[in-house]
């Protein structure tokens, strides 16, 4: 019985101790590989991936709660002709370095301010997919005359219950330094079956509009232990940034348009129908039988609503 203590304590012992010693010396890569597009950007001490094509006036693409510079592909040959688009990887996600609180909404926002800045971007229009749009709706609120609009696909904008949160999936992996290096080992296991699952719920009725190659690729580059960390903790701290905010929608000054699937989770359809209501003078626009990935189900409807807000605005 003592021995039978004496190994469980152990095993407790280096179940915890573990995660931190190889937390504490994990280092992510980060470096771009050849085949991949996009080159790095200093941002107050951190390198971000961006890529930049096209010519004209200038957009700037926000990707969802994972995602990557990539998640814009649809569009960047459809719009290179008369927008300049700007395309990012957040802060943890992709090739993009993270520091401190990076990972939440308002560490995004700043972010955003600075590479707009430091890209000398001009009467941007802002794009968010997803909780891409969150980070856009909390720009919106700080009034910007060098923003031409904002267009929200499939935006989260208020309380949201994420099935992927909980103890074990999301509160472990977000302890500082532990998380990563819990990653280190359990990422290889059950990672890349965790990024299917998620991008197969979203993709669920839309699956033949989708590259051959969608999943795969978000598989090698999603399972990453500091992009599952990054993801973790802005799922748990989330809907606590978010309560700060919805009652200043009512406030935003600049032309909004915001696309939704009516297949897409009813949490989603229901924040993107209520937000219609609440900004001011938006434009809103519910795709029958399309999920949550609305660039890829339907990129022209995305061009279309681009090409209203240049004209309006």
């Amino acid at each position: 019985m003592k021995k039978i203590l004496t190994i469980s304590l152990i095993l407790i012992a280096l179940i915890i101790v573990l995660p931190f010693i190889t937390g504490l010396f994990y280092s992510p890569n980060n470096e771009i590989p050849g085949n991949y597009i996009g080159k790095k950007v200093e941002i107050n001490g951190r390198m971000l991936r961006y890529y930049q094509t096209g010519n004209g006036e200038d957009i700037l693409f926000i990707h969802g709660s994972m995602g990557s510079v990539e998640d814009w592909e649809t569009l960047y040959p459809l719009l290179k002709d008369r927008y300049r688009m700007t395309a990012f990887d957040r802060p943890g996600m992709g090739f993009s370095d993270i520091i401190g609180d990076d990972y939440t909404i308002e560490g995004n926002v700043k972010i955003v301010w600075e590479l707009i800045k430091k890209l000398d971007l001009k009467n941007v229009t802002i794009v968010g997919h997803s909780r891409g749009g969150a980070i856009a709706l909390r720009m919106a609120i700080d009034y910007n005359e060098n923003i031409k609009g904002y267009l929200l696909l499939a935006p989260t904008g208020y309380m949201y219950d994420d099935y992927n949160a909980g103890f074990f999936t999301t509160r472990m992996i977000s302890i500082p330094i532990y998380g990563e290096g819990l990653l280190v080992f359990i990422g290889p296991i059950i990672g890349s079956g965790k990024v299917e699952k998620n991008l197969l719920r979203y993709m669920k009725g839309d699956e033949a509009l989708f590259p051959e190659n969608f999943i795969p690729f978000r598989k090698k580059l999603w399972n990453k232990a500091i992009s599952l960390a990054t993801r973790a903790r802005q799922t748990d701290s989330y809907n606590n940034e978010i309560v700060k905010y919805v009652n200043q929608y009512a406030q935003i000054k600049h032309s909004v348009s915001i696309i939704s699937g009516e297949n897409d989770y009813r949490q989603i359809v229901m924040q993107n129908d209520r937000l219609a209501k609440e900004i001011p003078n938006s434009k809103y626009v519910k795709l029958k039988s399309i999920n949550h990935y609305i660039q890829y189900a339907r990129p022209n409807e995305v061009v279309k609503a681009l090409d209203e807000l240049s004209e309006n605005n």
